[in-house]
C-alpha cells in the first residue's frame, strides 16, 4: 500500500516513527475519516473545515501547502496510484505535532499522513444491542469537537463494548446527559423533530452530523440540540447514530426496545446515500 506522508508518495513499510514523535509520547495530534464513493471525496469541505479548526485549536501550524484544494489532489492520486478509484475506499488523514519538547512542545510545526483502505458502501444499518458507558464521562474543552488522536474515551468504552457483547455503547456528559456512541453521533426523532445531544456534552461535531442538521430543516423537520437525560430515548419514535459509514438504527438501548424505523427521515437519509 501506498500513502501520502508530508506530500511525498511513499510505499507504507517505508514509514516508521520514532519513540519520541509527539503521536507517541503525547497523542498531539488530529486525524479525520473520510469516505470515497462513486468517484467522490465526500464532503471534503466540511473534514477539510473540521481538521483546520482543530489545528488551530492546537496551536499545530499547517505544512507547506496545506490547503483544501491541494489536499483533495493528493487523496485523488493516492487512490490512483493504490488502483481505489473504482472503489469504495476509507480515506484517513492524520496531523500531529513534529517532534521536539515535553509538554511543551518545542516547535508548533505539523507532520501529515494520508492511508487510503478499502471500505464498505455508506449505508442504513441497525444495532441490536446498545449500552450506556458510565466509566468515564466526557465533558466540553477546546479541542472536544474534533477526533483527536488522544482517544483513551472511546478505547475505553470499546472495551466495556466488548466485555458486555453489546454492538456499541453510549457516552455521557458529567452531568449524565447524553453525549455520542463510540464512533458516531446521537440523534433520535420524536414526532417532526430530530433531537441530538448539544457539542456542550464534548462530543465530537461529526461531519455527517452536520449534515443532518442542514437536511433536516428542508424536509420539515425541527431541529432540537440540547442537554437530555438517557431517558428521554424511551420516548422516541426511532433512535440512530450516525458516521462517515452510514445511519445505524438503535434497536435496544439498555436492554430497553427502542421505537421502529421512520419514514420521517427517509428523504434525509436519501440525500447522503451515492446517486
Amino acid at each position: 500500500m501506498l500513502v501520502v506522508l508530508n506530500g511525498d508518495i511513499v510505499p507504507e513499510s517505508a514509514v516508521q516513527l520514532s519513540l519520541n514523535d509527539r503521536a507517541v509520547q503525547y497523542g498531539d495530534g488530529l486525524f479525520e475519516t473520510i469516505r470515497y464513493e462513486r468517484g467522490q471525496v465526500w464532503f471534503w469541505p466540511d473534514h477539510f473545515d473540521r481538521l483546520t479548526r482543530g489545528m488551530k485549536a492546537l496551536s499545530l501550524t499547517p505544512p507547506l501547502r496545506f490547503e483544501a484544494e491541494p489536499l483533495h489532489r493528493q487523496i485523488i492520486n493516492i487512490l490512483k496510484f493504490n488502483n481505489l478509484t473504482e472503489n469504495t475506499a476509507r480515506i484517513k488523514l492524520q496531523v500531529w505535532r513534529r517532534p521536539g519538547g515535553l509538554y511543551t512542545p518545542a516547535t508548533d510545526e505539523a507532520f501529515f499522513f494520508i492511508s487510503p483502505r478499502t471500505g464498505p458502501p455508506f449505508a442504513v444499518t441497525e444495532k441490536d444491542s446498545v449500552e450506556v458507558f458510565d466509566a468515564y464521562r466526557l465533558f466540553r474543552s477546546p479541542v472536544s469537537a474534533y477526533k483527536t488522536i488522544n482517544s483513551l474515551p472511546y478505547v475505553l468504552a470499546g472495551i466495556a463494548k466488548r466485555e458486555r457483547k453489546a454492538d456499541d455503547m453510549i457516552l455521557l456528559d458529567t452531568q449524565g446527559h447524553l453525549a455520542e456512541c463510540i464512533a458516531s453521533n446521537l440523534f433520535w426523532v420524536q414526532g417532526d423533530t430530530l433531537f441530538t445531544p448539544s457539542p456542550d456534552t464534548g462530543c465530537i461535531e461529526g461531519v455527517l452530523r452536520r449534515q443532518l442538521l442542514r437536511l433536516a430543516p428542508r424536509h420539515g423537520l425541527t431541529v432540537r440540540e440540547g442537554l437530555f437525560l438517557p431517558e428521554v430515548l424511551g420516548a422516541a419514535d426511532a433512535v440512530f447514530c450516525s458516521n462517515s459509514a452510514g445511519i445505524q438504527w438503535l434497536r435496544r438501548v439498555g436492554g430497553s426496545e427502542m421505537g421502529r424505523r421512520t419514514e420521517r427521515l427517509e428523504p434525509v437519509f436519501r440525500e447522503l446515500l451515492p446517486a
